[in-house]
């Protein structure tokens, strides 16, 4: 006799009973072995670095590990929520790591004490790049460390510029040109700490005054501002605008969607910014062994090999293509034929670096402002833009639509002293957003014959 006859009834049930004990066990990485993580990353991120660190840790330990995930929005917005939870819970607030987000809120995590020193073992740490384009890409107590690079250009759909008739912009200058008014796609850099860094970077590159005017007359020519980056990319793929700020994971991903015919990335000819995505281990971490070989696996080949490679490659990611750029440098030499990745940060010689800890210093300055005096009185701007191009540029009336209240020094300074207190932060922004939109009311009133476009 065969099957449970044969085996007789008791046996069969222990039989059973201990193979579905075994498939548990497979499936359940058992008491403890939990991580909480904050990210600003997307599902397809998390998903694939759940599941590929899961399997490299029951090879390696034995057991495999749950991953909890935390997602509040952007990298502004995260960074905003775990320093809250921190001012009432200096000890811990029941997170592990940090995962993912410019180098800007762990260096203010940082600032603050917030973050745990971890130092990557030899086999990790020693194919680690320490620099990009003169940027230091890991912190050197070790606090935090870049896992991964971002770099960020202008995500163009050329169907629409064609079909429309619209320039083709190749410099980040060329986004204040009038001919693409109402065709820019761009976010709120107060939600997307992306947008922050575009907009920062703007501000060194051209100088404090020079950036605010061309930010000015680039936000004038926004179709709106969006909460996420990865929505503003979107709406650049399905021909809502021509052409937008955008980081290159975005812009893969679009261009992936919609076919390379019809969609370009380009790294813009004025300056190139790249920076890098963090990780950190958070203050108090409930799981500080497990966050510690997190920290190693996404540092460490096999996690790395995850940003770069197609997915169902045999070293890759399993479902999802992440299309990032690793922080590793002998990744691109091993896997030029085989990633679809072509951007190679390491090899990049510009003359523009990005500081980020100057961005750090006045980021809640520079983002408030521009919230203020841009996105919150938006229409009132695009009506004075579009008014101010229909009477031929004057020179005085563009200074005027880029005009700020602060000096840079004055913004330091600012952030350093009165901005601490709440009642201060308010009143400023809401002289800023009165001040800009009494401006833009004035100047969509100009008198004057229309010169055309």
């Amino acid at each position: 006799m065969r099957g449970k006859e044969g085996l007789g009834g008791l046996a069969w049930l222990i039989a059973t009973w201990v193979l579905a004990l075994v498939r548990a066990a497979a499936a359940d990485p058992g008491p403890g072995l939990t991580l909480v993580i904050i990210t600003p990353h997307p599902e397809e991120i998390r998903r694939e670095f759940a599941t590929a660190f899961d399997a490299w840790h029951r090879g390696r330990f034995g057991d495999g590990v749950r991953m909890e995930w935390r997602d509040v929005g952007g990298s502004g917005e995260a960074q905003r929520f775990v320093m809250s939870e921190f001012a009432s819970k200096p000890g811990g607030i029941g997170i592990d790591v940090f995962f993912g987000g410019g180098p800007e809120p762990f260096l203010a995590l940082a600032e603050k004490g917030w973050l745990e020193r971890h130092v990557p073992p030899r086999e990790v740490g020693d194919g680690l790049g320490r620099e990009v384009n003169g940027l230091e890409i890991h912190d050197a107590g070790g606090r935090w460390h870049g896992a991964c690079l971002s770099s960020f250009g202008i995500l163009r759909n050329t169907r629409v510029e064609a079909w429309a008739g619209l320039p083709a912009p190749r410099r980040w200058e060329d986004l204040a040109d009038p001919r693409l008014l109402g065709w820019v796609g761009a976010g709120d850099p107060r939600l997307s700490g992306t947008m922050n860094n575009m907009y920062e970077a703007y501000l060194q590159a051209f100088g404090w005054e020079r950036g605010w005017g061309l930010l000015a007359r680039v936000a004038g020519n926004v179709r709106q501002f969006d909460r996420l980056s990865s929505t503003t990319a979107k709406e650049a793929m399905l021909g809502q605008v021509s052409c937008a700020f955008c980081i290159d994971y975005y812009a893969f991903v679009q261009m992936a969607a919609a076919g390379g015919t019809n969609m370009a990335f380009v790294l813009p000819e004025d300056f190139v910014s790249v920076s890098p995505d963090g990780i950190a281990v958070l203050r108090g971490s409930p799981h500080p062994e497990v966050a510690a070989r997190f920290m190693d696996f996404v540092l460490g080949e096999e996690g790395q090999r995850l940003w770069m490679l197609p997915a169902g490659h045999p070293l890759g990611p399993r479902r999802d293509t992440l299309l990032r750029l690793p922080v590793r440098p002998g990744l691109y030499e091993r896997f030029a034929a085989e990633s679809p990745i072509r951007v190679r940060p390491f090899e990049i010689r510009a003359g523009f670096r990005y500081d980020a800890r100057l961005a750090n210093g006045r980021r809640e300055i520079v983002r408030s402002m521009f919230g203020a005096m841009y996105v919150d009185v938006h229409e009132d701007l695009v009506r004075a833009w579009r008014r101010i191009v229909e009477l031929g540029l004057p020179e005085e009336a563009v200074r005027e639509l880029g005009r700020v209240p602060l000096r840079e020094d004055e913004a330091l300074a600012l952030a350093k002293g009165p901005w601490t207190s709440p009642t201060e932060r308010n009143r400023l922004k809401t002289r800023w957003q009165q001040e800009a939109r009494d401006r833009y009311r004035r100047l969509s009133r100009m008198p004057g014959n229309k010169a055309g476009r």
